[in-house]
């Protein structure tokens, strides 16, 4: 059989602007290193910020060559680097390799609802099994465990958890017999048994939900005119009349003093 290996998660973006670059990979253990031109006639250099999975980074940024270390990103989990610079210089990668991931095995697809998580690969082998982690307060709980399938061409598998109310976080480590794992991305659902209520239905200054929800508030003629995610709404400002308020996909309504 041929077995057809990629690149996982790999993806180089300059914008259209040139003021930032991407680049996403997986951490390998090894540190990223990142020319940075010094701008003579700025009296500055290149690289404005970096950011690693969303958070900007403590980098010594004065350096014409910054070591980039991924100390807070666990061992084989996905990094996405975004590094700001000048419009008048390109800063260079010099050893992308180091967050390339060679495998055959990849992670296709997660879907998570309130009852089931199940997801898609393609590549995992039968000494391969799947590790299913849920988030508890500020550690990883492993809660489920399943053998691979070993289906190159794809497979699919399925976990039933019990949603607590709220944020409900999990991933995904594949694992292989020679100590190699590789992470998925992390998802997350959000569960609610009961609906959005609101309160009062005649309002003066604010409108309180009865837990932090998506609003969207409406006028007479149907058009949004206030929209958000909060539990408790100012409204003062809101001139008197019937308004209508869409909660999670239900609508009701209210007056304005």
């Amino acid at each position: 059989m041929r077995y057809l290996y990629v690149v996982w998660m790999l993806v180089l973006v300059h914008v259209a602007l040139g003021q930032d670059v991407h680049l996403t990979g997986v951490n390998k253990g090894e540190s990223l290193y990142i020319k940075n031109p010094y701008l003579v006639d700025r009296e500055s250099f290149c690289i404005q910020s970096i950011e690693v999975n969303g958070k900007v980074t403590q980098t010594n940024l004065r350096l014409t060559a910054i070591r980039l270390g991924f100390s807070d990103v666990e061992l084989y989990s996905p990094v996405s680097i975004k590094i700001s610079h000048a419009d008048s210089c390109q800063p260079k990668i010099i050893n992308p390799e180091a967050i390339l991931y060679y495998s055959s095995f990849k992670f296709d697809s997660l879907v998570l609802n309130d009852s089931i998580l199940h997801w898609y690969t393609k590549g995992d082998r039968t000494e391969g099994r799947f590790v299913v982690e849920q988030l508890s307060v500020d550690h990883w709980e492993e809660v489920m465990t399943i053998r691979a399938k070993g289906r190159f061409d794809g497979a699919q598998y399925a976990y039933f958890p019990e949603q607590k109310d709220g944020g409900n976080k999990y991933r995904i480590r594949y694992e292989l017999p020679n100590g190699r794992y590789l992470y998925s991305d992390e998802i997350e659902y959000y569960h609610y048994p009961d609906g959005v209520t609101f309160s009062p239905k005649v309002v003066t200054d604010f409108m309180y939900l009865s837990r932090e929800a998506r609003f969207e508030i409406l006028n007479s003629q149907g058009e949004i005119i206030l929209q958000g995610t909060a539990k408790k709404i100012p409204l003062r400002r809101l001139q008197p009349g019937d308004y209508s308020i869409v909660l999670e996909g239900d609508l009701d309504t209210f007056v304005k003093k």
